[in-house]
């Protein structure tokens, strides 16, 4: 499987998981936006997401470009700007804007 087909079957699956949480996920048509989908939770909060998949164990991170983009299209939107890392079975929800770790919310 090539690298973008692999990519979009990464995107597909955090768009399950966070639909799983509840969340309503938008996904953008092709790699072009800043965010390669946008949730929004039932409590009300919003993701901007940008996935990044690696076969190997440490998927490659955005360049300052990127997370310049996907901070200023969450900030448009009044959403959370979210790097997804996707490795094996693992993922891994970070903020493009302090690094830390966040977790999706959960079902009311």
């Amino acid at each position: 499987m090539n690298q973008s087909k692999y990519g979009r079957k990464a995107e597909e699956k955090v768009a399950r998981a966070l639909r799983s949480r509840g969340a309503k996920v938008k996904v953008s048509p092709g790699s072009r936006g800043a965010a390669d989908m946008k949730a929004i939770f039932p409590t009300g909060t919003k993701w901007n997401v940008q996935v990044k998949a690696s076969r190997s164990k440490d998927p490659r991170g955005l360049s300052k470009q990127e997370v310049a983009r996907l901070k200023k299209s969450a900030a448009r939107d009044r959403a959370t700007p979210v790097i997804a890392l996707v490795f094996g079975e693992k993922t891994e929800y970070r903020s493009a804007r302090s690094g830390r770790k966040l977790s999706p919310s959960k079902k009311r």
